[in-house]
């Protein structure tokens, strides 16, 4: 069997991407929500491990890819005569359905339409792959022939039905979704019943061997995931098969009527139907993973102007300066500055003294923070600039995701660049190049960050990774996988942008395993997690009144758009497990950046939650400040310029009245700004020109 074949294709193209990376393996022996598929001989399993098919034997060991890394491949299903594997492929933000002969080597593409096509499964003869689409309306279930392609709609119901899974008799139980109701639902010869029905999610059924058993994963909360078991008897009845696992959300593999395999707790287990005790099966995956340096370069942008107002040399003493480098404060210190820069930091009275001294001894000083993840705003420039530097916001990096914005925020860029109109530095990201739009070219060239978006393996072309080398920008991604291998910055929103059903770096309970863990760590990739957007803006402001009573909130914002980012939001998401992977991530080394996803969020508010939520996580208020300041200009590249205060930095300052080191809250305490060496009145900023 040549089982490799599609994959050094693939592999190829990888090694001629990645330039200057230097190349080594992790060994993962974790899989974040992966589905196993059982080939029909009981000899070996595939798994989609980091968005790649893998084979390995049923008693587990070594596995090997079958599919290439350049693409996020998942779901997979055999065939009844183990010829074949069907599986859903993700390109241009699109969910297509493939075919791998395994006998043969190759694969080729079954469908190819504008809608999504998912959750396939093999008919009993293998003539047709049956799957969800929303090909009409929304999604139902289909059925194609792969010799003739000819397509056919098996229901037509209110909902949205997903996960079909075909028996030995050809009966065909799915799930169905309708509103917050979910049911799963048996399809024999074109008439569709209900079997179960309950208020949470669904996913994942799969036959017994023989029939009449039926065991399916469900949700009752955000924070559980289990197997269940339905008995197809005179009456229903429903048994729950384990209890405290992290069950991931896709079909059982079965070895025998009495015992089957699933994935769960980053793992694959084995189970009897009748027991309470499951048995590993072990694996191990090498993955190359390059890491490219993370660019380093002086920052160019309209920006860093000197303006001639602000030469003249000028120095503060300051008793407490957390300077971004050190865990705890430096006591009594003097900051000299000329014009943007600083040009020196030594203890109080060590240096003589300009004519002109701050003094700011009874305060706090941080370096300006800094926010990764922000877009576009949907208020006036001119009130998005002084609200994001009224608190203390000096550089925002704006992910522009429409053409039609591109322009706009350019010229923000430019606006905020000058003295006389407040804003932070701004570091722009482009939406996805297209022909029709703008060339890959003009998209650097304009660009500070560049962006790998998901579903788009042409970007991983050697031409645009030598381009942006060329270019001297950091690279950020919206997804881990597969991006991490080709050397990154940044990623954010982790697993937030996938739906959760196939996310790779989240399970549904918003967990994450080794996979995801050491490919961060190992790859030096920066993660922005941005915990404020889902859910933890509006848990702050309603467990503690003080957010929404912020002077500063409550002088640059409307009622309205206070009482948008004050209300509940409709997500599955438990942001508690979420704060426990940030967590392990940093305590196995990882890297950390601070974004709001503003306007999601408020302006500047956002960031300042943010950094409270990574306090309830149990990181400590040094290693937070250090995430938001230091941390973020490394992801940027701008380290040698941003994001601690010591000499040859520009001068980013953030005076506190409180103290953040004892209390993150305190970073709100903001007295005054400092934005390349101009100092900022925050009173003028919270007028209304």
């Amino acid at each position: 069997m040549r089982q490799g074949t599609f994959f050094w294709l693939g592999l190829a193209l990888l090694i001629s991407s990645i330039g200057q990376a230097q190349e080594h393996v992790i060994n993962l022996t974790q899989g974040t929500n992966i589905a196993v598929s059982l080939s029909p001989d009981k000899s070996f399993l595939v798994i989609d491990l980091t968005g790649q098919l893998w084979r390995l034997p049923l008693s587990g060991g070594t596995a090997i890819p079958l599919t290439p890394p350049t693409s996020i491949a998942r779901n997979p299903r055999f065939s009844r005569d183990g010829k074949m594997i069907v599986y859903q492929r993700e390109e241009n933000l699109q969910w297509d359905l493939w075919i791998a002969d395994l006998e043969e080597g190759t694969q080729h593409q079954l469908t190819k339409t504008e809608h999504n096509e998912t959750d396939p499964d093999f008919s009993v003869n293998g003539d047709w792959v049956v799957f969800s689409s929303s090909l009409i309306d929304q999604s139902n279930i289909w059925r194609i022939n792969i010799f003739t392609k000819e397509l056919e709609q098996l229901t037509n119901d209110s909902g949205i039905a997903s996960f079909p899974a075909v028996s030995e008799r050809d009966e065909i139980v799915y799930v169905k979704a309708n509103q917050k109701n979910w049911s799963l639902n048996l399809l024999q010869e074109g008439i569709s019943t209900e079997l179960f029905s309950t208020q949470h999610p669904l996913r994942g059924p799969s036959w017994r061997p023989g029939g009449g058993v039926i065991v399916f994963n469900e949700q009752p909360s955000p924070d559980q995931s289990h197997l269940t078991m339905l008995l197809l008897d005179t009456e229903l009845i429903l048994k729950p098969l384990t209890q405290g696992e992290d069950v991931f959300g896709f079909r059982s593999g079965w070895i025998s009527p009495s015992e089957f395999i699933y994935a769960a707790d980053g793992g694959i287990w084995k189970r009897q139907l009748a027991g309470t005790v499951r048995d590993s099966i072990p694996f191990v995956a090498s993955v190359p993973v390059y890491n490219r340096a993370h660019s380093q370069h002086n920052l160019t942008l309209e920006s860093s102007k000197l303006s001639p107002e602000n030469s003249e040399n000028y120095a503060i003493q300051v008793d407490r300066l957390f300077d971004g480098i050190q865990k705890k404060y430096r006591r009594y210190v003097d900051i000299h500055v000329t014009g943007e820069r600083i040009i020196a930091v030594v203890p109080r009275g060590t240096q003589p003294l300009p004519d002109t001294v701050i003094d700011a001894k009874d305060y706090t000083l941080i370096p300006g923070l800094i926010d990764l993840h922000a877009h576009p705003p949907d208020i006036s420039s001119e009130r998005a600039g002084r609200a994001w530097l009224a608190y203390g916001v000096t550089t925002v990096r704006e992910l522009v995701t429409d053409w039609d914005q591109w322009n706009e925020s350019i010229e923000r860029r430019t606006v905020w660049s000058n003295k006389s109109t407040p804003g932070p530095k701004l570091l722009l990201t482009a939406p996805v190049s297209t022909d029709s739009k703008t060339t890959l070219t003009g998209v650097v060239q304009e660009a500070n960050v560049f962006q790998f978006y998901r579903g788009h393996p042409e970007q991983f072309a050697p031409k645009t990774i030598s381009l942006v080398e060329k270019r001297g920008l950091p690279i950020f991604s919206e997804s881990l996988f597969p991006s991490a291998r080709y050397g990154i910055n940044g990623i954010e929103h982790l697993g937030g942008l996938h739906d959760s059903s196939y996310s790779l770096e989240l399970s549904a309970t918003n967990k994450a395993y080794q996979d995801v863990l050491s490919m961060l760590t190992d790859s030096q990739t920066f993660l922005t997690p941005a915990l404020v957007a889902f859910g933890g803006f509006h848990r702050l402001a309603s467990n503690d009144r003080s957010w929404s009573r912020d002077p500063a909130y409550l002088l640059i914002f409307s009622a309205d758009e206070r009482a948008k980012w004050q209300s509940s939001i409709d997500t599955n998401m438990s942001l508690d497990n979420l704060q426990t992977v940030i967590a392990d991530l940093v305590k196995a080394g990882g890297h950390i950046g601070t974004g709001s996803n503003a306007p999601e969020v408020p302006y500047g508010l956002g960031l300042h939650a943010e950094l409270a939520l990574l306090a309830e996580a149990g990181l400590s208020n040094d290693q937070i400040l250090r995430f938001a300041t230091a941390e973020s200009a490394a992801a940027l590249g701008l380290n040698q310029d941003l994001g601690t205060i010591e000499p040859g930095k520009l001068a980013d300052f953030v005076f506190l009245s409180g103290n953040p080191l004892v209390r993150i809250q305190d970073s709100l305490t903001i007295e005054s700004i400092v934005k390349n060496g101009v100092w900022i009145d925050r009173e003028m900023l919270l007028k209304t020109p």
